[in-house]
Parts: structure tokens; sequence; C-alpha cells
């Protein structure tokens, strides 16, 4: 699993929460993959709410700084996301491999 870094000195408490529950959900190899790609859809939208919301409260400066700061962090769960299509494609590739060998063999 990619390492992320989510947070950065621009974060707001509440986002940094948020950042903590989509790390731990990451890391929970026990979730089964589909409840954890549901969750993890759940979190980054309301990531992008409480963003939205964060950068309409800031001053033109801060909002610049935050959003350079977000730029970065929303990067790295691109290719988080990206990652895990791929890896989703491989098993929908190997899974349909192993069934058309499996019909040879029948």
């Amino acid at each position: 699993m990619i390492a992320l870094q989510l947070n950065h000195n621009h974060t707001p408490t509440a986002l940094a929460h948020l950042n903590e529950k989509l790390e731990a959900l990451l890391a929970d190899s026990e979730v089964e993959d589909e409840v954890r790609f549901e969750r993890m859809l759940q979190l980054v939208r309301q990531r992008d709410s409480l963003i939205s919301q964060h950068l309409s409260s800031l001053d033109e400066s801060s909002r610049r700084q935050f959003a350079q700061n977000e730029l970065s962090v929303n990067n790295q769960l691109n290719e988080l996301a990206q990652s895990l299509l791929n890896s989703a494609k491989n098993d929908i590739s190997h899974f349909i491999k192993s069934q058309s060998a499996i019909k040879k063999y029948k």
C-alpha cells in the first residue's frame, strides 16, 4: 500500500480527524475490499465537502496556501485510487483467465 501523508501545516482539525479515519481504513487489512471501497468513497466525499467549506472560510492568501497543500494530498489520493483500480483490473483479468482454463478442462 502507498504511504500517504494527508495532513499538512494548514490542515484544519476536522479534516485531520477525517484523514486519520481514511488512513486507518486503508491500513486495516481485515476489511473486505468491497466494504473498504464503499467506506473510502464516503470518506473522500466527506473530505471534499469539508475542504470546500474550509476554502470558503479563508482569505485569498490562506486559501491559496491551503489549496496548494491539498493539491499534493489530492495527487496522492489519485495515485492510490489508480493503483486500487489497476489491482482490481488485474484480479478480474486473472479470474476470467482462470474461468477459461477451467472450461477447457471440463
